[in-house]
């Protein structure tokens, strides 16, 4: 029966710990220094932060950052979905602060 409870847990725990937070479509990116503007729609809204859409993606040289770039523009181009999580909040465009894009996930619909 512990084993049951355990496993019982350890199931839910682990399915809540990997669901995204939130699904949208790409309508438009603002690239803007180190950062991209991307807004979402429909708007997942400001979760911890300030303002909500557009959410921000940091942009630099790493493998990590050129993926979630790609994942971003493929979206645009396509039309697909993509699914996010609750990532932290950055001041880094028009001084409020706003959600940042930082796990992605891009749908095959």
């Amino acid at each position: 029966m512990k084993l049951k409870n355990y496993c019982a847990t350890l199931i839910l725990f682990t399915s809540t710990f990997n669901a995204s937070a939130w699904d949208a479509k790409v309508t438009n990116i603002l690239h803007h220094r180190d950062w991209v503007a991307v807004t979402l729609t429909p708007d997942p809204g400001p979760g911890k932060c300030e303002k909500g859409s557009p959410y921000l993606v940091k942009v630099d040289e790493t493998a990590k950052s050129q993926q979630l770039f790609s994942m971003i523009l493929t979206a645009l181009a396509t039309g697909k979905t993509i699914s996010g999580y609750d990532d932290p909040c950055v001041n880094a465009i028009w001084g409020n602060s706003r959600p940042s894009i930082e796990r992605l996930n891009l749908k095959a619909n």
